[in-house]
């Protein structure tokens, strides 16, 4: 994730579709060729995220169902994925429609990626305090509620100074003029530090959900995936063919068996 922010930042600067201090991450894949550099990351980021909520709900039941835990753990960990997953759609909206084009659906996975993430970072360090010390250590658990403390921080802080630099400036688009303006000293602006802060707060908000979900590599590691096994199930009329056919193998071996026998 934080490499496709970069790679996108870089791109998008280079071609003056944003200015270097400070765009969303968003804004960064808002525009071609870049957005679709960035569409195509965030769909593989969020799958792989969907497939990181599913194997850590297993690895809680696996534990849950072995040991003595918290006996609201089971119920807890499918409410957290429930938002996990939720917020993985979310960052797929986010990747597939850009802020530039159809601005309401990508707030609206915006607010399922960030806000109902950070809900899921908070389950997860509540789970942690059950898990401890047997799955995780005590300096896993306290790290997770740092994780989760400072996204709601920042969510509050992006959204705050988000709205105040769109108040001061009227909700006129001046965060992105073209390149070729001393974007330090453009006219116009008000406020430009509300902007800085917003940005900049969202920024180290997508890095807090790296640092969350980097803590759960350690328990992954002592997991184990074994291939998949499948059973078909035969309807009655393959059955019957089925049964029908081998009666009838059975019936010419036996009579088979029989002319022989007369024979000898």
């Amino acid at each position: 994730m934080p490499l496709t922010f970069f790679i996108t930042y870089a791109w998008s600067v280079a071609l003056g579709h944003v200015e270097p201090v400070f765009p969303y991450i968003s804004s960064t894949g808002a525009y071609p060729p870049e957005s679709n550099f960035f569409s195509f990351m965030l769909d593989i980021i969020s799958v792989l995220m969907a497939v990181t909520v599913w194997a850590r709900h297993k690895q809680v039941l696996g534990h849950y169902n072995q040991t003595l835990v918290c006996k609201d753990l089971e119920k807890t960990s499918r409410i957290a994925t429930l938002f996990g997953l939720s917020s993985a759609f979310g960052l797929f909206l986010v990747g597939n429609f850009q802020s530039s084009t159809i601005t309401t659906v990508h707030l609206i996975g915006a607010v399922l990626a960030f806000g109902l993430g950070t809900v899921y970072q908070w389950l997860q360090s509540w789970m942690s305090v059950c898990l401890s010390p047997h799955v995780n250590s005590r300096g896993v658990m306290v790290v997770r509620f740092i994780c989760s403390a400072m996204a709601t921080l920042l969510i509050i802080t992006t959204v705050v100074f988000s709205v105040l630099h769109d108040v001061a400036n009227q909700g006129k688009e001046v965060a992105y003029w073209a390149q070729n303006k001393a974007w330090w000293q453009a006219e116009g602006r008000k406020k430009w530090s509300y902007h800085v802060l917003a940005t900049s707060s969202e920024w180290v908000l997508a890095f807090t959900f790296v640092a969350m979900l980097l803590t759960l590599v350690p328990e992954f590691k002592r997991m184990s995936f074994h291939g998949v096994k499948m059973h078909y199930d035969r309807d009655r009329r393959q059955v019957r063919e089925i049964d029908g056919a081998r009666s009838t193998e059975a019936i010419v071996a036996s009579s088979s068996r029989s002319q022989e026998s007369t024979a000898l």
